[in-house]
């Protein structure tokens, strides 16, 4: 009986392990379809961290915008999300006119919060 019961604890914490990390897998083209949010983005990120000439991004559109992750490459010789560390991106939210009113570190940290608009960084 008690040989039933750890194959089926160990069964459900295989089922529970493994599966899709927090971390992206392939980031965005700069140059792509969200160059734009991209862009922005990386001027708001070089104002505040000394790594966005290394960060690579992660583009997701959330209701009225877009949430931009740029994920500090930390591993350069991995593949996929072993490039970075849980804790290596920032968060920074872009409302539909590619405007900034909230930046974020990653949870738990030390935040910082600027206001920018793309019309600020347009030749």
């Amino acid at each position: 009986m008690a040989r039933c019961w750890i194959v089926a604890l160990f069964l459900s914490l295989l089922c529970g392990c493994g599966g899709k990390s927090g971390r992206m897998d392939q980031p965005e083209d700069p140059q792509g379809r969200y160059r734009d949010q991209i862009a922005v983005a990386k001027r708001l990120l070089e104002q505040k961290e000394d790594w966005a000439g290394r960060a690579e991004w992660e583009v997701l559109p959330a209701g009225d915008g877009w949430e931009v992750l740029a994920w500090r490459v930390e591993h350069p010789e991995r593949k996929g999300s072993d490039r970075y560390l849980p804790w290596g991106y920032s968060v920074i939210e872009l409302d539909r006119r590619l405007a900034s009113c909230r930046s974020l570190p990653p949870e738990g940290m030390m935040g910082w919060r600027d206001c920018l608009s793309w019309s600020q960084f347009k030749d």
